[in-house]
């Protein structure tokens, strides 16, 4: 007999009992929006997912006029959190607040998910402190009011991990899917969630969770062939290469916009720029090739983009801090908060590494850093190492607690054995 959830242990049920928690975090977003970041005005990239749900909303389609001088069909960005969007913009027109208010619920959400994890690991206690956590901590707080795709990344990731410990590989196949729409660069996470579902309820199931994915995300790659002309989830990952690892972003040593620099001015690249997907294969093929040329400079964007997402060297970030629309006196008086927490979040999963939650987390924290570290690392890109360090936190400082008080931590997962099966209780 397989593990199967005992009564009781239903979402529904559950959720009840953290909607307190989710009405709180979303009252503090609410809050930051008024007081701390009113008047934000959505830019590059920002920008570029409010334009998409516009023209969605317009019946223009998925439609961009970046990097082109026109409205184009475009797969630069891809779809799901637009498609979210357009509702809002179909209905106020050229108003933020229902992105933003979407966001902050988006937000929300993805902290009590992390609650959950972290009382499925330490007992409620420690997910009722690593939930009040994500839901004030400035780095992940400051992503929840602007339109980026961060926060629902995060919660879809939090969402298929905390299915495939239900044993729900079909749903948590769908939540993967929906990532993939949502962050391009997850294939890795969802082969990850694939093999940890393969070791733990089977790998039927585990390749199942797989292919569930791509089924997902088949109409997206059919839609990009037909109207794009590429197979490509996305065309932005020649873009990214190159800005990072182009000949011109080399020879300055930093970050290069293709569309703004005018070392990609000659007619060859504007002109290829009115076909998204050659220009992006044309871009891939030029930083490849100055990889080719100079594989050490890997290591120097290595090297500085550690500096600036573990906020070793502060500064590195205001540029990116700006552009994503953080605030940035906000940001100057809370820093020192991103060492505690991280701190004391890792102490706590250190000290929980032998959960095999704590032990698929880590590993999914650790390839999207390492993606992050390799490319682009501005500290919004930086949501899943602070949800980790958040849940770490909440576990260690629920022991703590524990210790002080004199009383024994209880996990919220009681291990039943049947049969040499076993069978899970989850009270979170």
């Amino acid at each position: 007999m397989g593990a199967q959830p005992l009564a009781g242990s239903s979402w529904s049920g559950r959720g009840r009992r953290w909607l307190p928690l989710f009405c709180g975090a979303l009252a503090v977003r609410l809050l930051y929006w008024a007081f701390v970041h009113p008047g934000w005005i959505p830019d590059s990239d920002a920008d570029q997912y409010v334009q998409l749900a516009r023209n969605l909303a317009g019946g223009r389609g998925f439609s961009l006029q970046y990097p082109q001088l026109e409205v184009h069909p475009t797969a630069f960005r891809p779809p799901l959190y637009p498609a979210l969007l357009a509702p809002g913009a179909w209905l106020a027109g050229d108003a933020l607040w229902p992105a933003r208010l979407l966001q902050a619920v988006i937000g929300s959400g993805t902290a009590v998910l992390a609650g959950v994890l972290a009382a499925r690991v330490g007992g409620r206690r420690a997910g009722v402190i690593a939930t009040a956590l994500v839901a004030v901590y400035p780095p992940l707080l400051a992503n929840d009011t602007v339109t980026l795709t961060e926060p629902l990344g995060l919660g879809l990731v939090l969402a298929a991990l905390l299915l495939v410990d239900d044993e729900r590989w079909v749903a948590a196949g769908l939540a993967g899917g929906l990532l993939l729409l949502t962050r391009p660069n997850a294939y890795l996470a969802i082969a990850v969630l694939a093999v940890w579902a393969a070791r733990t309820i089977g790998w039927r199931r585990g390749l199942g969770l797989a292919a569930v994915a791509g089924l997902v995300l088949v109409p997206w790659l059919v839609r990009n062939q037909i109207q794009v002309g590429t197979w490509k989830s996305t065309t932005s990952d020649g873009f990214t290469m190159s800005a990072v690892y182009g000949l011109p972003a080399q020879r300055v040593g930093h970050f290069i916009d293709p569309t703004e620099a005018p070392e990609y001015h000659d007619d060859h690249h504007i002109l290829a720029r009115f076909d998204e997907a050659e220009w992006n294969d044309m871009l891939m093929d030029e930083a490849i090739e100055a990889v080719k040329a100079n594989p050490g400079y890997v290591g120097d964007v290595l090297w500085e983009n550690v500096g600036g997402y573990f906020e070793l060297a502060p500064s590195l970030n205001t540029y990116p801090e700006v552009s994503d629309g953080r605030h940035m006196g906000f940001r100057r008086a809370t820093l020192p908060l991103f060492w505690v927490v991280t701190i004391i979040g890792v102490t706590g999963i250190v000290t929980h590494r032998r959960h095999r939650l704590i032990q698929v987390t880590a590993l999914l924290t650790a390839q999207f850093t390492v993606l992050s570290l390799l490319l682009v690392a501005p500290p919004r890109l930086r949501g899943p190492f602070d949800v980790m360090c958040c849940i770490g936190a909440g576990l260690a400082l629920s022991h703590l607690w524990a210790v002080v008080g004199g009383r024994t931590v209880v996990s919220d997962v009681t291990m039943v054995t049947t049969e040499g099966d076993s069978a899970r209780t989850m009270r979170s």
